[in-house]
Formats: structure tokens, C-alpha cells, sequence
């Protein structure tokens, strides 16, 4: 795995073995999703929830976010991780944060632009942290968080605006509150 685009390009980025802890998204599903948000990352702050090795949040910081909080509560994947974003030079603009995602939501305070979200695929934690993240009103208006996810797993929200399929992966792209009437830029 390596970064796409922006000032890391063409870093490699370590992962951790198997797929017991973490499971790499897949590199045509990162460049289709930051295809569609590209022109909205400049300066951005973005929400890498279940972090694993960090790729989304990497790739967001090299394309010109101003911050990515990574969490994860796997110490495997934190000490990857926080590699990661030290070999790309990230240091800076990357907090990193050893928690459950129920206690990172409740300390994060900062609005964000973008929340990826990619729990174990059968975790059940979908509609509990897109509710939580709407609870603590963490994104900025107009904000969308960006769920990676199994096909027959069925995310069950208002606000989704989109949803593209990669083979067995979809990609869920959901407004950050219930109640926004439209989005800005289109995605």
C-alpha cells in the first residue's frame, strides 16, 4: 500500500499482517473516494475513525488537510500507524489517539470536514458512531462522513447522499446531520 497523491506520493505505507485487526481499503476504492473529494481537502480536518494503518488519513493529510485525528483502539495498529504518519512527515498535523471510538467522539474538539469511517465490517457500529458523531455535532456544516463497507451490510441512516460499489465493498457517503436540506459541492 502507498499514498496516491499530495506531497507524500509514492510513500509506502506499512500494514499489519492478516486481516484479524485491520483490513487495508482496497487502493481503487482510496482513489475513487478521494476523486470525489479532492477540490474540498485543501485546509480541511478530517476524522479517521477504526484508523488501522492510517491510509485515509494519510492520504487526506498529503492532498492538503490541515489535521486528521486517527483513532483506533488496537495497539498493533496505533504503533503501525504512528510509523506511517512519521515516515510521511506528518507529525505536525496528525493526532493520534489509543481509544475506543465511543470516548475519541467525546474528546475530539474540533469540527471536522470529513469522518472516514471503516469499523470491522460486521461490528454493528455504523449507526452508532454516525449518531454519535452527530451528537456531538463533530463536522463542520456541510460535512459528510465516508463509510467503508460489505455490500450486505446495510447502513441504516437519514442523509445518505450516495453510494458507490467496488465489488463486494461500498462506499456510503452520509450528511453529517439529519436534517441539512442539501449539501454543498457536490461529491
Amino acid at each position: 500500500m502507498r499514498v496516491i497523491a499530495g506531497t507524500a506520493k509514492g510513500k509506502p505505507l506499512q500494514t499489519i499482517e492478516g486481516n484479524d485487526i485491520t483490513r487495508p481499503t482496497l487502493e481503487k476504492v482510496k482513489e475513487a473516494i478521494f476523486g470525489s473529494i479532492q477540490f474540498q481537502l485543501d485546509g480541511a480536518v478530517v476524522i479517521d475513525l477504526f484508523a488501522g494503518s492510517g491510509a485515509l488519513g494519510i492520504e487526506a493529510l498529503s492532498r492538503g488537510a490541515s489535521r486528521a485525528y486517527f483513532v483506533d483502539d488496537s495497539v498493533k495498529a496505533l504503533r503501525v500507524l504512528k510509523k506511517n504518519v512519521v515516515s510521511c512527515g506528518f507529525s505536525d498535523r496528525a493526532v493520534v489517539m489509543n481509544s475506543d471510538f465511543r470516548t475519541a467522539l467525546g474528546r475530539i474538539g474540533e469540527k471536522a470536514d470529513f469522518v472516514f469511517l471503516d469499523p470491522p465490517y460486521r461490528s454493528g457500529y455504523y449507526e452508532e458512531a454516525i449518531s454519535l458523531i452527530r451528537e456531538k455535532g463533530l463536522l463542520k456544516k456541510g460535512g459528510t462522513i465516508i463509510a467503508e463497507h460489505d455490500r450486505s451490510v446495510e447502513i441504516a441512516v437519514q442523509g445518505i447522499i450516495k453510494e458507490k460499489r467496488y465489488g463486494r465493498t461500498l462506499v456510503t457517503y452520509i450528511r453529517g446531520t439529519d436534517d441539512e436540506d442539501s449539501v454543498s459541492g457536490e461529491l
